[in-house]
Parts: structure tokens; C-alpha cells; sequence
């Protein structure tokens, strides 16, 4: 897998909110204090437990001027109270951690890839509580158009999302083997006519209750998708758009009876999307207003916060009143900051958001690793 070069344009804009100070009632976002990490180190997922258990997931020591002899996997794990260092899975080779999800303290699920040269295998590890074993998984074992996006985990399933050519991919751990469920009518390609559908991201409720999202386009339709299994077959959803360019990039939710999907162009136009559903019946949120939307997650209160990159690093949270803006906290002296993924703590009001900073005067910009926490006052 090729490690994403560094923004510097996003990064060097970012600059911006370190100067600026807070705003108006802004909400207490904050750096978290974590263990040195070796440049360039940058963090790319989170999940959270409960008040004492948390895991963030990413790589340290690589060297984009030497992807093929440098970087090695980076997990911290928080206990309630500080960000420690924790064991790894043992790996026969340099990977990087792109996913973790976790439905207990004793089941918890990383994906991972390769950093080179073979960086489209899937690689996977889960934790009983004590020691991390790798969980073989044939579809992703070798380099292929196989995607794999988005990693969920409910009640000892483990559900892994993405796309291979132009149709979506459902994979299922069961307990004791991989299931590959069949996508929806709609995404099979037909005829003369190619249909198109990728599932980006996926959050589990139970495992005969599981929602997916992306984009597809077949013939009459062009936009947003939501997906969902219900212990027997996937289907989409209809959410009300249509002909937009459009992608929902990551979707969260207390339960099915309340869920938050935020999308964007993914790159090619300044639009964005928010939906929240009940299951049954879905809404747009507008007001929004960014055009990179890489995250959401619901926090314990119902509240859900996004990560927005663009103009500048924000976390937007949605109320009675509206959206709300809250500037993402840079480290002193950095070039600017990228925050990746985000997760509530169940049971508590804090939120945790995790990603990179900019060390300032390198060429190439080098990065170091970055979480922030929000708790309401």
C-alpha cells in the first residue's frame, strides 16, 4: 500500500487556527497527552468501549523517501485516564494499521495492509483480552481489486466493507469462517448497462441489523446509498437523492432507530451530504457547509459531531439550534493538523478524535500522531 502523501496545502491552512484562538462558547476540544511517537507517525482510526477502553490505531517511523525500508505499526490504548503504548499483533512483515472496532475487551478486530510493495492485501488480527491472533482471510490475502473500506464488530461478527471492481463487498466473520453475502440487485451489473455501487463505511447494531453506505449509479440513479442486512439479504435504501455526485463517507448511530451518514464529492466538487434516519424514514440536514466530511460519529447524548478538513480542521456538532463549530486543537509549534477518524465513549460524554500533525520546517513534511478529546463542561 502506498502511504498517502501529506497535504501540505490543508496542513499549511490549518496553520491558521492555531493563531486565531478559540471561538465564541467553543467546546472544550483539547489535545490529550500520548507517548512520543517516531516521525513520521500519523493515526487513522479509533474505537472506543466504554469509560476505561479505547484503542487508536496507525504508523510511526516511516519515511516517505524510503516507503520500501521504513514504517512500523502504531496502537495506543487508553484506560480511562492515559494513552499508553500496548502489544501488537506479531507480523511477518512492515504493515500499517488502517481500522480497529471492538464489541469487547475481549474481541477486538484490526485491519491492516502491507506498506510494500503488495499494500492491497488485507491483513487481520483479533484480541481475546490477552494475545492478538490473525484471523486468515483468503479474499484479501494477496494483492487484488479488492478494497476493503471499513471494519464494524457486534456479538463476535465481524463485518468488513469495500468494493472489488464495481460492486460492493459484504464480508462476514461468523464466528468461525468468512461469508461473502450477495450485494443488492441494483449493484449487479446488467445488460449492456455497467452498474456501479461502493460501500465506504459500516456500523453493526446486531448481527441481523447492519448498515452500510457509499455511492452507486445505475440505470435511473446516481447518488448517496445506504445499505442494509437484515440477517438474511442486503438491500438499499432510498434516502431521497438522486443524480447527485455524491458519497457518504462514514455513517454512525445510537441504534437503527437513529442514524447519522455524512458524504461529500469525495474529491471532485465542493458539495456535502448529511442524513439522519430512523430506519425507516429519512431527512437531509443542511447548513453544513464543508466539502470534506471524512467522519461522524454519535456521542452518548445523541449528539453527533463530524469532522470537517476544509476550509479549515473542525468538529461540527448538530443541535435545536443548528450546526456548531468547534476548532480542532494543533499542537504548538505545528504546521497544522488532519484529524482522520472519530468515536464516542459509550457511556460518558467525551469524544475522541484521532490523526496527524505537520512538523513544522520539514521537507517533505513529516508528520507526528495527534488525538483530542471533547468532554462537556
Amino acid at each position: 500500500m502506498r502511504v498517502r502523501k501529506w497535504p501540505a496545502v490543508v496542513l499549511a491552512i490549518a496553520a491558521v487556527v492555531s493563531a486565531a484562538g478559540p471561538a465564541a462558547a467553543q467546546p472544550a476540544w483539547r489535545l490529550a497527552q500520548i507517548p512520543p511517537t517516531a516521525v513520521t507517525s500519523f493515526l487513522q482510526d479509533v474505537a472506543a468501549l466504554d469509560a476505561g477502553n479505547a484503542w487508536a490505531v496507525g504508523t510511526e517511523a516511516f519515511d516517505p523517501a524510503q516507503e520500501s525500508t521504513t514504517g512500523v505499526p502504531l496502537m495506543l490504548r487508553w484506560n480511562g485516564k492515559t494513552w499508553s503504548r500496548t502489544s501488537l499483533p506479531v507480523t511477518q512483515e512492515r504493515v500499517v494499521f488502517q481500522r480497529v472496532a471492538a464489541s469487547s475487551a475481549k474481541d477486538v478486530w484490526v485491519k491492516g495492509s502491507p506498506l510494500y510493495p503488495n499494500g492491497s492485501a488485507v491483513l487481520l488480527w483479533r484480541y481475546d483480552g490477552v494475545t492478538w491472533t490473525e484471523v486468515p482471510y483468503p479474499p484479501g490475502a494477496t494483492p487484488s481489486n479488492l478494497s476493503i473500506r471499513d471494519l464494524s464488530v457486534v456479538d463476535g461478527h465481524a463485518w468488513l466493507v469495500g468494493h472489488r471492481g464495481n460492486a460492493p463487498v459484504f464480508h462476514e466473520w461468523n464466528g468461525s469462517t468468512w461469508l461473502e453475502h450477495q450485494p443488492p440487485t441494483e449493484c449487479v451489473a446488467g445488460g449492456s448497462f455497467p452498474n456501479f455501487c461502493f460501500a465506504n463505511t459500516v456500523k453493526a447494531f446486531a448481527p441481523d441489523d447492519v448498515w452500510a453506505a457509499g455511492n452507486g449509479w445505475w440505470n435511473g440513479f446516481m447518488g448517496p446509498v445506504l445499505f442494509h442486512w437484515n440477517g438474511t439479504a442486503w438491500r438499499t435504501v432510498d434516502i431521497g437523492l438522486n443524480q447527485q455526485q455524491l458519497t457518504i463517507q462514514s455513517l454512525d448511530g445510537l441504534s437503527s432507530k437513529d442514524i447519522w451518514a455524512v458524504g461529500d464529492s469525495g474529491g471532485m466538487g465542493s458539495g456535502n451530504v448529511v442524513v439522519r434516519g430512523d430506519g425507516t424514514t429519512w431527512q437531509t440536514v443542511d447548513g453544513l457547509q464543508t466539502p470534506s466530511t471524512p467522519a461522524v460519529a454519535v456521542g452518548s447524548n445523541g449528539v453527533p459531531w463530524v469532522v470537517a478538513r476544509i476550509p479549515l480542521p473542525t468538529f461540527r456538532s448538530h443541535g435545536p439550534a443548528g450546526w456548531a463549530m468547534a476548532m480542532a486543537p494543533v499542537p504548538a509549534g505545528a504546521s497544522g493538523v488532519e484529524y482522520a477518524a472519530i468515536t464516542g465513549v459509550p457511556g460518558t460524554n467525551r469524544m475522541i478524535a484521532v490523526g496527524y500533525a505537520g512538523v513544522q520546517g520539514t521537507n517533505p513534511l513529516r508528520s507526528q500522531a495527534v488525538i483530542a478529546e471533547y468532554a462537556r463542561r
